[in-house]
């Protein structure tokens, strides 16, 4: 499995998650969810129905919710929900008010990082029971139900290697309920056959793709016996195995789907009484619809643009005109997507709706009893489930600013405290600090805090080097030609910094896992050693000694993606003062990178954003240009070449750029931090990889990065910028601010 990369402006860790199952009882099947790292892409299109959906109201559950489904689990004739939280060992069950509302919360604990989750009446006693798969230590829990809304403690059956979900389904024909397990790790099912006590014996395993995370279960070939539909994640495929009805199944037969599938349901799309599948594909930002012949056979793939990363899917029929919809986890996209069916097993172009921060599980149900479907969503890095129930334009209100240390060049969103409020980490460039400023929630934040580092502070990545799922921080100090490293406790703390050395002069810095060993290596920019530095992770939060990739001219600023799709992490490089090029290398999937092909931008590039700017599913290039005034937008050709530059004005002296959707009209915008303009530059985008003149808002003395979240919790996109200069005292918002540095904070005022 891959990780993607994450930049020094990204939030929080990167980690694989494979999510839980729920039950469409209109069409009797098991739906589940997988997750994986972000990187913010967002395809978005215009659907011809009316909006099936309001607002988006969230409730806390525990840490890394990964999963959600919804049941009656206290018998009275409201639905609640049962979540899987990864982060802390627990399933949450969530209580139904029957109006939509989910207030109360209560949590039992299960195995290590449960990822998949499912409900089914195991011991024949019409209450429903639950079962979770723990991926970190080859366990199921099975947790009987007592039919009030709680449930007895944890019975733990041992399976494979990584189980990543769960479904439930009768394989043996003798009315009682069994299991079927993805083992990611060895590449195999487990079959649990079940018995009226609601234990389970005579487990079974059957090979499939590499990297099983999903399953369905249903009647492929109406024979009225049960059978499965595997995605490989690894293998790019989905996995047939058709029941003979006495608890095996023959051997398995895979379909090419997309690129890492990371879900599957079936249900009948286009009406011909055969079931069909869909299946959620991550990594090429689709879902696949295989239509079934009704013996067990499906036809080649149709594929449907999504956006962000596909998770999860929901089934049910949301604008009430007979035909099946898709409800998508838009994982990368933040948001959920809504694909209106035609009835012949074709869909309508998505139309999407936020629903806070990187969504991946999605489950459907009547939740305020009005007869329409709703969704419950499960935010994995909000820690909340978003409730949508079934019924922009670029501007930004007043900033706010809080003083930090020294001429701040850098700006990056965590959540260093796990109380689901972002808050902020300011690289001081000469004081030999950072400043960590804790989150109230509201789009305000505490007083600074200051760690030491080194001197010279140009980047900072926060991402969980040491898996223990607290946010770390990688300091890279310019001036002293290494980078710091500390630990984060949880807690808002961090450990004292280790430090290692790198280049001379180095510039910036970022994350990604470069030989495709599951562990966060790091990359940085040699400004005045005319190289980029790869250190290779350990896992443990230490690194190996630098090794160094030379490029033909000094290197200012370092970003990563997969450029030619071939899931290796690239770099992209912005060079030299008046080199007026970057370069792209390839990576070759072990740590090392080919020889670098260069592309003309403007004069002395400076920061590099990432983004699927012209809806392509293909990975292009923002280029902020200090000494031209411009930001260059490269196209690429998804096989690692790039077009030509168009070039847009952007204030005066542009140092940062960062892409996002600030007005909620589905099309990638960019922010462009002017440094000799004082300004922040907001450039609207058209969708097509084309945008609108710039528009600036005042910030304060020379911005040099910029940060993106929601900081007030109001479900829209806010700016963190860092001043590097503030030479005079004054008052603002009631907050006296004096010295060298501070961080300006725009509140999007988009309705």
């Amino acid at each position: 499995m891959s990780f993607k990369a994450i930049h020094i402006t990204s939030i929080l860790m990167l980690t694989f998650m494979i999510v839980g199952s729920k039950k469409l009882e209109k069409h009797a099947i098991p739906t589940t969810i997988l997750t994986k790292t972000p990187q913010s892409e967002h395809l978005f299109s215009e659907a011809k129905c009316q909006e099936p959906f309001g607002s988006c109201h969230t409730y806390d559950t525990g840490f890394t919710p990964l999963s959600v489904i919804s049941g009656d689990f206290n018998n009275d004739t409201k639905p609640d929900l049962v979540v899987a939280n990864s982060a802390e060992n627990t399933i949450s069950i969530l209580s139904g008010e029957g109006d939509g509302a989910f207030p109360n919360q209560t949590k039992y604990e299960v195995g290590i990082s449960p990822y998949g989750v499912a409900v089914g009446d195991f011991n024949m006693d019409t209450k429903l029971d639950l079962v979770a798969s723990n991926k970190g230590d080859k366990s199921i829990s099975v947790l009987l139900g007592n039919g009030d809304g709680t449930f007895h403690s944890q019975r733990k059956y041992e399976v494979g290697s990584d189980p990543s979900s769960v479904a439930v389904g009768d394989f043996n024909n003798d009315n009682r309920l069994d299991l079927v397990v993805t083992n990611e790790g060895n590449s195999s099912i487990t079959i649990l056959l079940g018995y009226e006590d609601g234990t389970f014996h005579n487990q079974t395993e059957y090979p499939v793709g590499d990297h099983p995370c999903f399953s369905a279960v249903s009647d492929f070939n109406n024979d009225q016996k049960l059978d499965l539909a595997i995605v490989n994640y690894n293998d790019h495929t989905v996995s047939i195995l058709l029941g003979n009805g006495d608890g095996t199944f023959q051997n398995h037969i895979e379909y090419v789907v997309g690129i890492n599938p990371a879900f599957v349901a079936a249900a009948e799309f286009n009406n011909d009484s055969k079931l069909d599948i869909v299946v959620a594909n991550y990594d090429d930002v689709s879902v696949s619809i295989l239509l079934g012949n009704g013996d067990g056979t499906f036809q080649h793939e149709l594929k449907y643009l999504v956006g962000g990363g596909q998770l999860s899917v929901g089934i049910d029929d949301f604008n009430q005109d007979s035909d099946l919809d898709l409800a998508v986890a838009n994982y990368g996209g933040s948001t959920v997507a809504i694909l209106f069916g035609n009835g012949d097993g074709t869909f309508e172009s998505p139309v999407h709706y936020y629903c806070d921060a990187y969504p991946n599980s999605i489950a459907v149900g009547d939740f305020n009893f009005d007869n329409q479907p709703d969704l419950a969503v499960a935010n994995t890095f909000a820690n909340d489930v978003g409730v949508l129930l079934g019924n922009g334009d670029g501007t930004f209100g007043h900033q706010t600013r809080f003083s930090v240390g020294d001429l701040p060049s850098v700006v990056t969103v965590g959540d260093f405290n796990h109380d689901s409020k972002l808050d902020l980490v300011v690289g001081n460039l000469f004081d030999t600090s950072v400043s960590i400023l804790l989150g109230n929630g509201n789009g305000t934040f505490q007083n600074q805090t200051k760690l030491p580092v080194g001197y010279e502070t140009t980047a900072v990545v926060v991402a969980d080097f040491d898996n223990d799922s607290k946010d770390d921080l990688r300091v890279f100090n310019k001036g002293d030609s290494n980078v710091s490293i500390l630990l984060g406790n949880g807690n808002g703390t961090f450990k004292n910094q280790t430090t290692y050395g790198v280049g001379y002069y180095p510039y910036s810095m970022a994350a990604g896992d470069f030989n495709n060993d599951d562990k966060l290596d790091l990359v940085v920019a040699n400004n005045l050693d005319v190289n980029v530095g790869i250190l290779l992770g350990n896992g443990d939060g230490t690194f190996q000694n630098q090794q160094v990739h030379p490029i033909a001219r000094g290197a200012f600023f370092v970003a990563v993606g997969d450029f030619n799709n071939d899931n290796n992490l690239d770099l992209a490089v912005a060079n030299d003062y008046y080199a007026w090029t970057i370069s792209i290398l390839l990576g070759n999937g072990n740590g090392t990178f080919q020889n670098e092909t260069n592309y003309v931008v403007g004069n002395t590039p400076f920061g590099i954003a990432i983004d699927d700017f012209n809806n392509d599913s293909k990975l292009d290039l923002a280029v902020a240009n200090d000494a031209d005034n411009s930001v260059s937008v490269l196209l690429g050709n998804g096989d690692g070449t790039f077009q030509n530059q168009t070039k847009y004005s952007a204030g005066n002296g542009p140092n940062w750029v960062t892409a996002a959707d600030y007005n909620t009209d589905g099309k990638l915008d960019l922010a462009v931090a002017d440094y000799r303009g004082n300004s922040v530059s907001i450039l609207l985008g058209h969708g097509n990889g084309t945008f609108q003149d710039e528009k600036t808002y005042a910030s304060g003395n020379a911005p040099k990065c910029i940060a993106i979240g929601d900081f007030n919790n109001d479900n829209k996109l806010d700016l963190a910028v860092a001043n590097s200069d503030e030479s005079s005292d004054r008052t603002q918002h009631g907050l006296t601010l004096t010295g060298k540095g501070d961080i300006a904070i725009f509140m999007n005022s988009c309705p």
